[in-house]
């Protein structure tokens, strides 16, 4: 289902093409973005750095090494890293278009790797989008995502921060995007199984139970797609930065620490406006499990007792769009119980709270510290030896200068008009 019939092995190399020369640019918006708080302001940062990208320095992959080779007249040397970027940006623009984008002539759009029961219809919603057409700008949608959680990772590893460059272009894009096109959602903001919430009737009175005969999907996800679509990012966006907004406050009464960064929920944020809330919640169970082989390492051979979650939680996004077809039937299951599920999380938070209490009580029992403070290790650093020095003679008059020093030399250095008032002239 490629577009305009183009042979799909052509189509994976100049994925992987634009991939490479994109990750030059995620290795910019990496450098640059942190160096400034305000979103506009950083992205002018990355801008200005993008306008001396006209060299062979700079070509994807290739360019670090001609940095690094004898004869190179480039300013520094590129990193290693900086290749790596490029490759795996460009290896995961192919690996995700398999995913989504059927690539047989004849395919169909129940071929998809992101087609479900409840995948878009657009027969149904008399949609001016081909199959192909949807597969395809779909794909490009979530290629945003995928760049601005490459960019997320990587700056929330060197310096354990996400910042509002990274994510805040990317959390505008999906949710203006979803309310143009509409039919971009992997699932609807609403379903429910008729059977379950049927039963739960069982519990009201008999004349309440008429309101707990319900269909599957709403009618108006049909009649207002564009709507629909709207409602499906901005429900994803509460929910995935309000599931990490409940973390946060719960560890920080537990532990007394700060569990989750407000970069974390912003970051959940932006997964949800592209994804919806039931991918996004996917998302949260999925990365503590990446995470966790990481963290078990880190706890015995690393001082630091922190570790960023962001990265873990874009690989946990990259995850479900790669695995939809083996993930989204467990999650289904538990979609399905429709009006209970605000019950269910308010339990999963409450039991949460719960364990984190019990894990604060053994650690009382066994004699280890409920709480770790950071230990301040005092350092004398460059910049401490160089306000020293800068220090250390402050007139001209006193140690290394020399005493008779004449008006010309003084005006030089800008003392002149000083010690003219010193000495009262």
């Amino acid at each position: 289902m490629t577009p305009f019939g183009i042979d799909p092995n052509l189509i994976l190399v100049l994925l992987f093409l634009l991939g490479a020369v994109l990750g030059r640019v995620v290795n910019l918006c990496i450098e640059e973005i942190p160096r400034e708080e305000r979103v506009g302001a950083a992205w002018k940062r990355v801008g200005r750095r993008m306008r001396h990208l006209w060299s062979r320095y700079h070509i994807p992959i290739i360019g670090v090494f001609l940095t690094r080779s004898r004869n190179s007249t480039f300013p520094y040397k590129r990193t290693y890293r900086e290749a790596l970027v490029e490759l795996l940006n460009g290896a995961i623009f192919v690996l995700l278009y398999c995913a989504e984008v059927p690539l047989s002539g004849q395919a169909t759009l129940q071929q998809s790797g992101l087609y479900s029961a409840y995948a878009p219809d657009l027969l149904a919603v008399n949609s001016w989008m081909t199959p192909v057409m949807l597969l395809n700008l779909r794909f490009l949608f979530h290629l945003v995502l995928i760049e601005s959680l490459m960019v997320a990772t990587f700056i929330d590893f060197d310096l354990k921060i996400i910042p509002d460059g990274a994510t805040m272009p990317a959390l505008f894009i999906g949710v203006v995007g979803s309310f143009v096109f509409g039919l971009f959602y992997l699932v609807p903001v609403w379903f429910q199984e008729p059977s379950v919430v049927r039963l739960l009737g069982i519990y009201f009175p008999e004349q309440y139970r008429a309101y707990f005969i319900v269909e599957k999907v709403p009618e108006w996800v049909i009649q207002y797609p564009h709507l629909h679509g709207l409602a499906v990012s901005l429900v994803g966006l509460v929910v995935g930065g309000g599931v990490v907004w409940a973390v946060r406050i719960i560890g920080q009464w537990t532990l007394r620490q700060e569990a989750m960064g407000f970069g974390d929920v912003i970051l959940m944020a932006v997964i949800g406006s592209f994804l919806g809330w039931q991918a996004t919640v996917t998302v949260f169970v999925i990365s503590p499990l990446c995470a966790l082989a990481v963290v078990a390492v880190s706890i015995f051979f690393r001082q630091t007792r922190e570790i960023p979650f962001g990265p873990y939680l874009s690989l946990g996004a990259l995850l479900v769009l790669l695995g939809w077809p083996k993930i989204w039937p467990l999650a289904e299951r538990i979609c399905h119980l429709g009006p209970l599920l605000p019950i269910l999380a308010v339990v999963m938070l409450v039991l949460l709270g719960g364990c984190l209490m019990f894990t604060q009580l053994l650690k009382r029992m066994l004699g280890f510290p409920l709480y770790y403070e950071e230990q301040w290790q005092e350092e004398w650093t460059s910049a401490d030896q160089l306000s020293f020095q800068a220090g250390e003679n402050v007139d001209e008059r006193q140690g290394r200068w020399d005493l008779n020093t004449d008006a010309h030399t003084r005006a030089g250095r800008g003392t002149h008009y000083y010690q003219q008032w010193k000495k009262g002239r």
